[in-house]
Formats: structure tokens, C-alpha cells, sequence
């Protein structure tokens, strides 16, 4: 675990500057830091999200015809499979080239994490130590207790603490369970949909009220990227539905061209024949 937070370093470093850099020239709240810091790093983002992006819309495309190869194969499973990868070739899908950008995410959301449950001196110069050690009469030897740093505070939560009454853990669930279900396309996976927010939820029950605040601005921000990739799915299908419906229309003409073209020479050897 001490490798792989070291091989973070440098990451959770970067995004440290980017909180001292919003917290000096934009907004002295560390909360608000927080929610534009997820902004930030999702707009770095961008360029990995879309080509998750890309590759869901086109998996949403091209859902009927795959059910349709489900329920053709159902009883082979060995040839739903080949027809399947033969599928993706013919139509020039990878169906891991959605995971690939998640999973390039990871080292950014743990160093995130990291930064946000410990932040290091680049954070505590400026901001201070979560906590505070209080003194009787400023001795040393009369320590009394460790106090919450105001700096820390946002709303009524310390963001180095669990949300006294739960309301982000809600919040939380509520987001992710909406993205999830807007990203499920296979109705096998109804499960996965109220299972991973109420998971999440149980992970998250005593988590900082900081990543909490980051995790909902993320689920927020899915929601709305996928609102896009339905609306640009939907607009696809009817494009494919206009185009097959134009094709449909033009053969149609075509082989009634090809008949008028033939009813003339059919006329002609009806004649001979009498």
C-alpha cells in the first residue's frame, strides 16, 4: 500500500497546488474548492470521458440487434459467442474501449482521495492541520484536546469528519443510483443498479464529509454527461431509422423500375407465343 500511495505522490501533488491555487486567488472555502477541484479534474478528463463516452453511445446503438443475437443463440452459447465477436467486427466496436478510460482514472481518484483525507504540508501551510491542539494558558504540559480547524468547515459539516446527519451519504446513494441506472443498457444488470449505490452507501457511512462532497459532484457531473449521450443516441437512432427507412423506399423503386422495364419484353413473348 506504501508503494503504491509513493507512486501517487506526484499526483496528489499536483492536485494539492490546484487546491492552494483556488483557495488563494478564487475562494477562501474549502468546500467550494473541492467541488471545483472535481470540476477541474473531470475537464482534464475530458479527452479519456469521451472516448468512454463514444463507446457507450455506440453500445446503446447497437443494443436491439445484440438482444436479437441473444435470443437468436440462446441455447448455444459457443456460437452466441463467435456471431457476437463477429458483431463487434463487422461494426467496428470494442466493447472494452469503454473500461479502458476508467480505468486510466483510478491513480487520479486515489490521489484525489488521498489529498482530501490527508493533505500534506503543501496544503497545511496555507490552510493549517485539520485539527487544532488547544493549551491551558499556552503551556505545552497543560495539552487539553485536539479542536476542528474552522478552515475545514463548510455548511454545517467539518469536512475532516463524517456528516453529522447523514445528508451527503444520501445524497451520495441518490446521485449514484440515478447515473447508474441512466448507464445500464442490459436488463441482467438491474441488480448491479440498487446494489452498487447501497454498497457505496455502507462504504461511505463514516467517511470525511470532503470526499463525500467530491464523490456526489462527480456522480452530478456523470448524470449530466450521460443525459448528453442518451440525447445523442436517441438522435443517431433516428438518423439509422431515417437512412434504412430511405433505403428500404429506394429499393423499392428500384425493383419497380425493374419490373416496368420487364413488362414490355413480357408483352412481346406473350404475343409470339399466340
Amino acid at each position: 500500500m506504501g508503494q503504491l500511495l509513493n507512486l501517487l505522490k506526484p499526483i496528489q501533488s499536483a492536485i494539492e497546488y490546484v487546491v492552494i491555487f483556488l483557495y488563494n486567488n478564487v475562494i477562501a472555502n474549502y468546500g467550494i474548492v473541492i467541488i471545483l477541484l472535481t470540476i477541474i479534474v473531470r475537464l482534464v478528463l475530458t479527452p479519456l470521458t469521451l472516448t468512454q463516452t463514444k463507446s457507450m453511445a455506440r453500445m446503446q446503438r447497437l443494443q436491439p440487434q445484440l438482444q436479437e443475437l441473444q435470443k437468436k443463440y440462446k441455447d448455444d452459447k459457443q456460437r452466441l459467442q463467435q456471431e457476437t465477436m463477429a458483431f463487434y467486427k463487422q461494426n467496428n466496436v470494442n466493447p472494452l474501449a469503454g473500461c479502458l478510460p476508467l480505468l486510466l482514472q483510478l491513480p487520479v481518484f486515489f490521489a484525489l482521495f488521498q489529498a482530501l483525507r490527508l493533505p500534506s504540508q503543501i496544503v497545511t501551510d496555507v490552510i493549517g492541520t485539520p485539527y487544532l491542539p488547544a493549551y491551558m494558558l499556552g503551556s505545552i504540559k497543560n495539552f487539553i484536546a485536539n479542536i476542528p480547524n474552522p478552515n475545514f468547515n463548510f455548511l454545517w459539516m467539518d469536512l475532516n469528519a463524517r456528516d453529522p446527519y447523514y445528508i451527503l451519504v444520501i445524497l451520495m446513494v441518490a446521485t449514484m443510483f440515478v447515473s447508474t441506472k441512466m448507464t445500464s443498457t442490459d436488463p441482467k444488470q438491474k441488480m448491479i443498479t440498487y446494489a452498487m449505490p447501497l454498497l457505496f452507501g455502507v462504504i461511505s457511512w463514516s467517511m470525511p464529509s470532503g470526499i463525500l462532497i467530491y464523490w456526489t459532484t462527480t456522480n452530478i457531473w456523470s448524470i449530466g454527461q450521460q443525459w448528453l449521450v442518451n440525447k445523442y443516441v436517441k438522435k443517431e437512432a433516428r438518423k439509422e431509422e431515417s437512412k434504412t427507412k430511405a433505403e428500404q423506399m429506394q429499393k423499392k423503386a428500384e425493383a419497380a423500375a425493374i419490373v416496368q422495364e420487364q413488362e414490355p419484353e413480357k408483352r412481346k413473348k406473350k404475343r409470339k407465343r399466340r
